[in-house]
């Protein structure tokens, strides 16, 4: 099965989606989350938090959406982006 999204890049944010082919209302739906993050740090809840009920919510989703082994493939490139970032992890990383 083939991803939605490109497999590129998967830890820089999207400014420019020219020549990548995104799912339908993609830009609404991004503009969405984004709010709501910004909703939650106005309310004072942890970015730990946000990002747990973030990762909640999208993991079955994913799986739901590409089947197991296509959400295992985009969770392992996160994991080698991750491991071959440049910053330094922190404690919870």
């Amino acid at each position: 099965m083939s991803l939605p999204l490109r497999m590129q890049n998967l830890l820089e944010p999207i400014h420019d989606a020219s020549g990548v082919e995104l799912p339908p209302r993609f830009a609404e739906a991004l503009r969405c989350v984004r709010n709501g993050i910004v909703r939650c740090e106005k309310m004072g809840i942890p970015h730990q938090t946000v990002l747990a009920a973030l990762m909640t919510e999208a993991m079955p989703r994913l799986v739901r959406a590409c089947g197991s082994s296509a959400a295992k493939i985009v969770l392992e490139r996160l994991a080698n982006e991750v491991s071959n970032a440049d910053d330094n992890p922190t404690s919870i990383q």
